[in-house]
Order: C-alpha cells, then sequence, then structure tokens
C-alpha cells in the first residue's frame, strides 16, 4: 500500500514538473513574440498586423513603449497578460517542489502570489501583473540556498525582477517617460526570458528524473 502511495506521488510530481517546464517554454515564446515588438519599436517600425501586435504587447512591452514616448494603454484586462500569469501559477506549482525543502514558507509565499495576482488583475485591470516579478525574485532568492537549481539562475532572476520591477513597474508609474528607463525594461526583460528558458529546462530534467526512479 506504501509503495503505491509512493508511486502515485512521483506520478504527481512528475506531472507537476512536466506542467512547470511547458509552461516556462510557452512564457518564453510570448516573450520572444513580445520582443519583436521591442525591437520594432526602438527601430521606429510599425506593423499593422492586428493578431501579431495582441500577442507582442503584455505589459512589459507595454511600458517599454511609454517609456519611448509612444501611446499605449497599461491600465486594461490584456488576454495576453492573464494567459501569462495562468502559465506562470502553474509554473510555480512545479517550483514549489523543488525548493520547499530550502524554505516551505517562503516557497509558499512565492506560489501563492501568482495566484492571488490574477483576481487582483481582473479587479482593478492594473495591479496584480507585479506579483509574477515579486515571485520571480522570491524564487530566484530561495535557490541562492537550494542545490537543485544553479546560482546562475538564481542571479539572472534577480537582476531581471529588480530590473523589471523597479526600473519598470515603479519608475514608470513615479517618473515621466524616459529612454533610460526602456534600456533598463529590455535588459530586464531579455534577462527574464534567459530565466525562463533555465527554469524550463531544470524542471524538464527534474521529470525525467523522477520517471526513472519510477521505473
Amino acid at each position: 500500500m506504501s509503495q503505491l502511495a509512493e508511486t502515485d506521488k512521483e506520478n504527481f510530481q512528475e506531472n507537476l514538473y512536466k506542467a512547470g517546464a511547458t509552461s516556462a517554454l510557452l512564457m518564453l515564446v510570448l516573450f520572444l513574440i513580445g520582443a519583436i515588438s521591442i525591437i520594432t519599436t526602438s527601430l521606429r517600425i510599425t506593423i499593422n498586423n492586428g493578431w501579431l501586435m495582441q500577442l507582442q504587447d503584455n505589459w512589459l512591452v507595454v511600458l517599454f513603449k511609454i517609456n519611448m514616448g509612444l501611446q499605449a494603454d497599461l491600465n486594461v484586462i490584456n488576454l495576453i497578460d492573464l494567459l501569462i500569469m495562468v502559465l506562470f501559477c502553474a509554473m510555480s506549482l512545479g517550483l514549489y517542489h523543488g525548493l520547499k525543502k530550502t524554505s516551505k514558507i517562503w516557497s509558499l509565499i512565492a506560489t501563492a502570489l501568482p495566484f492571488l495576482g490574477i483576481p487582483l488583475f481582473l479587479a482593478t485591470t492594473t495591479a496584480g501583473r507585479s506579483t509574477l516579478l515579486i515571485a520571480t525574485l522570491l524564487i530566484s532568492l530561495i535557490m541562492l540556498r537550494n542545490n537543485t537549481f544553479s546560482k546562475l539562475t538564481a542571479y539572472v532572476g534577480i537582476v531581471a525582477s529588480v530590473l523589471l520591477f523597479f526600473a519598470g513597474d515603479i519608475a514608470t508609474a513615479i517618473i515621466s517617460s524616459s529612454s533610460d528607463v526602456a534600456i533598463f525594461i529590455a535588459f530586464g526583460y531579455v534577462l527574464w526570458m534567459l530565466w525562463l528558458l533555465f527554469i524550463a529546462q531544470k524542471l524538464y530534467q527534474l521529470e525525467k528524473f523522477i520517471g526513472r526512479k519510477a521505473e
């Protein structure tokens, strides 16, 4: 009976890791599409494809555009942002199982933040999305004391989240638009994509490890 319970537990963990890795990769794809908008905005190129524009304009891209002096609306319920938040929730569940032995309380807080961010975003159309950046910072800080994830992954996540939260969200809210802020956002954006790639790779490795152990 205990062996059956252990098998079920391993299957559950394997599925969580797989779902988390897949979610991280899907977010990476969405951010790569958004990167097209950052590049075209920097080069002053206009894209008139409606579907592509909708996929490009996640809230970080909108922050970049605002700081480049372009008109963009941040206070809307963007379906791309909502999808990113849902995917982050799925990824955070996989990360929780890889980090809880290091710090269960902080891992729970980091996991809960994106889930709390979704209703907050739907209620306010503005707040809530930053919970992903705060969660990334907490997760990365936990990784510094965790042997499963590399220190490089942790440092990339810390720098990315700090840049995007303080130079992106906070700076855009309290100061006038600035190309310097836009540069920080672009740099943090690239680092966050790199962090997602590292996360997806590690979660897939953990999934395969659990699968081999169950055989």
